[in-house]
């Protein structure tokens, strides 16, 4: 009898195995986002299926000619999750401007590890290190850099109104200056005011 329900333990074991080989696996809501550029462009449907919905956002990168923020948009894919839009922002914001009149927003080198929205209104953008390392230009930069995630980030996703800021999955103090110890809200005083 032992035999029998030993042998019957194996042969479910055997018959689980595959489906469990591979290591650990990460769920899919805990797995990091990645903000490379993707080789085709996002909004240009598969051939034969129907073109993908697209949104137009603002992005704010720091000027070129004053300690502020310039706008520039970007279409993304219209999606409904927070998380999915705000990281197709992130991952614009990344890739830096196309004007003449912007500079890039990070560090070369920055890629988002992570981003998530909770229910509170307060989102958590988790970058690699060169977010922290590549900053050198002092309180000035830094606060741009800060602004120009946070910014673009609520002005684009209602479900978005504080964002943290994280560095290679930690908590930071500061990147240099700025206290960054809680989620801030927006701040569009570094935005170009618009006309009327």
């Amino acid at each position: 009898m032992r035999r029998r329900i030993a042998s019957s333990f194996a042969c479910v074991l055997l018959a689980l195995l595959p489906a469990c080989s591979g290591g650990e696996r990460t769920p899919p809501s805990a797995a990091p986002v990645s903000a490379s550029p993707p080789a085709a462009d996002p909004t240009e449907a598969p051939a034969g299926a129907a073109p993908m919905a697209t949104a137009t956002v603002s992005l704010y990168f720091p000027s070129a000619k004053d300690d502020g923020l310039v706008v520039e948009t970007r279409d993304i894919i219209d999606t409904k999750r927070p998380a999915d839009r705000g990281a197709q922002i992130l991952s614009a914001l990344i890739e830096g401007p196309m004007g003449e009149g912007a500079l890039p927003a990070v560090p070369t080198g920055t890629t988002l590890r992570r981003l998530w929205v909770r229910s509170d209104g307060s989102a958590y953008a988790d970058f690699s290190d060169e977010l922290a390392t590549g900053l050198t230009g002092g309180s000035a930069e830094e606060i741009r850099t800060v602004y120009a995630i946070i910014d673009s980030l609520t002005v684009n996703v209602p479900a978005i109104q504080r964002v943290g800021i994280l560095v290679g999955g930690r908590e930071r103090e500061t990147l240099g200056h700025l206290d960054l110890r809680r989620p801030l809200l927006p701040d569009l005083s570094l935005a170009p005011k618009p006309t009327e």
